[in-house]
């Protein structure tokens, strides 16, 4: 189901060697609070990031959410999530005015289009994940009562909550592994077109894949 899209960019904090991938992508994520070195959060945003598959990338992107996140793995998701949209929103740009350039062979231009398609297929799946994410951060902080039968049902629908957003990350990393791979052979053209969209996508694919791990490790601990 799209998802009206919302709009808005905020200057991100210099990153570090390992961001320099995804630079351009986290200049588009929403407005996060400033990092603070002496925030006690920040060791549990760094162990949980030791879990995913790019965990350098993904205490650097996370570490300034430490103070909002507090201990909670679902505001920890929504921030990894939101970090993700952000960058999905900067890759749909950048591959959008590559496409409307000019520059490309007809199939490298057709191929663009096509990676343009998923991209904002991407961004419609992580909203509506990071959505997700933040009502169930919101639940957490009200807290809840009715006894244990009612425990139960907030369990599951915890549990319905979080395997959509599963899917929905999932799916959004692979519509961006399709779309770099649509730049194979006659559609990577010359000039390092293909080096180009992947400078352009690569990174929000990784941001992708820390994010569903982070979801994927809450998943766990739910009863």
């Amino acid at each position: 189901m799209a998802l009206a899209r919302r709009r808005g960019a905020v200057t991100m904090p210099p990153p570090p060697l390992l961001l320099v991938l995804v630079s351009c992508w986290l200049c588009g994520t929403a407005a996060r609070p400033a990092p603070s070195s002496s925030d006690p959060a920040a060791g549990f945003v760094r162990s949980w990031c030791a879990g995913t598959e790019y965990p350098a990338l993904c205490d650097a992107t996370l570490s300034p959410y430490a103070s909002a996140v507090g201990a909670s793995p679902a505001r920890l998701s929504w921030a990894a999530l939101t970090v993700t949209l952000g960058g999905a929103r900067a890759a749909t740009r950048a591959m959008k005015a590559m496409a409307a350039a000019g520059h490309l062979a007809p199939v490298g231009a057709e191929a663009a289009r096509d990676c343009v398609s998923m991209l904002r297929d991407a961004e419609d799946l992580l909203e509506q994940a990071a959505d997700a994410m933040a009502r169930l951060g919101k639940e957490e902080q009200s807290g809840g009562g009715g006894g244990q039968e009612a425990a139960s049902s907030s369990s599951r629908d915890v549990r319905f909550q979080v395997d959509s957003v599963q899917t929905w990350a999932s799916a959004a990393l692979t519509n961006d592994d399709t779309c770099v791979e649509g730049f194979k052979g006659e559609a990577a053209g010359g000039g390092g077109v293909r080096e180009a969209v992947r400078g352009h996508v690569v990174g929000v694919a990784h941001l992708t894949a820390n994010a569903l791990g982070i979801v994927s490790a809450m998943a766990k601990q739910i009863p």
